[in-house]
């Protein structure tokens, strides 16, 4: 007798990146919001890197993807055309809705086009995270037949009367990635400058960096803290920490700054210093007392984990 009996005890797997690819096409490409004389439309899928996989494991169906996407955008502000592009890089099966990172790019931005990334943020934003909601269980249901058979369809081995489908339910809790080992040379004397511009006044800036509120939405994090006062402490992501040395309103905010895998008690020093240009403001970073290979390693992420949000969160 032949067989299709496909619920084994091992791990059944489906590579789904080609039906995910169409499946984003389809949603998002069209998507369209208009406001207040702008508009904004997606009209391509430029990046969908990653992994999207339908398993069955022990009779139970579930999905399991992390991806990395780019929406190309187009649209019009003031009858100025705009192009630029949307990154949202973590769409994953255990991702929250508020936890997305929009990273909104615009060609050649300037104080004209803000309006475009208002329109962004407070409208497609929204829509697309509408869709991306359906994206697990749409998933499922149009892949489950290649990986579980129902008991009753199976021919040439014993039903299994306990197997189910899981559908929008995360697969067991993902253990906690043990720390990479970080090999350090030389002293703790190198330094390095991040400079970045952001379509706002220095004052809201400044701003955005203290208030307990804002810091929160910007780390994406309710556990984060921050005292904005000389020698308040602060805590961000459970990794980073330290305490303000001086505040200088809307002008500059000085930090003694750690991550977790310094040496207990370094700190480096770090100053924000805010340059109020006509139509925006210039952020220099200053950090001294790392060590390579802490020093890039730092520098990329005052632009991913500081830079990057703060435009995604406030434009």
């Amino acid at each position: 007798m032949t067989t299709n009996w496909k619920n084994v005890n091992n791990w059944v797997e489906k590579n789904c990146i080609p039906w995910a690819k169409e499946y984003f096409k389809k949603t998002f490409v069209g998507l369209k919001e208009e406001a207040n004389g702008c508009s904004v439309e997606i009209t391509e899928i430029k990046k969908f890197n990653g992994d999207v996989d339908v398993d069955q494991r022990k009779g139970k169906v579930f999905a399991i993807y992390d991806v990395d996407c780019d929406f190309a955008i187009k649209g019009k502000v003031n009858d100025i055309d705009i192009k630029g592009k949307i990154n949202i890089p973590e769409i994953a099966h255990d991702t929250e809705e508020d936890e997305y990172v929009f990273d909104i790019t615009i060609e050649n931005d300037n104080s004209e086009k803000r309006p475009i990334k208002d329109l962004i943020r407070k409208n497609l934003v929204p829509a697309i995270k509408s869709k991306l909601v359906n994206f697990q269980g749409d998933l499922i249901k149009a892949n489950t037949g290649d990986v579980y058979i129902p008991p009753e369809k199976m021919t040439g081995h014993p039903t299994n009367t306990t197997t189910n489908i899981v559908l929008n339910k995360k697969p067991a809790e993902k253990k906690e990635p043990k720390q990479k080992e970080i090999v350090s040379l030389g002293s703790w004397n190198k330094s390095i400058t991040v400079k970045d511009e952001f379509f706002t006044s220095a004052h809201e800036l400044y701003d955005i960096f203290l208030n307990p509120d804002k810091v929160r939405a910007w780390t994406r994090s309710g556990a984060s803290i921050i005292e904005p006062k000389e020698n308040g402490k602060f805590e961000f992501w459970g990794n980073v920490s330290g305490y303000i040395t001086k505040l200088v309103p809307d002008e500059s905010i000085s930090l003694k700054w750690r991550i977790k895998e310094f040496p207990e008690n370094h700190y480096t020093d770090v100053t924000l210093n805010f340059v109020q240009e006509s139509d925006r403001v210039v952020l220099n970073v200053k950090q001294s007392g790392l060590k390579i290979p802490y020093d890039e390693q730092v520098k990329s992420n005052w632009v991913n984990y500081y830079f990057n949000p703060i435009k995604t969160t406030f434009g």
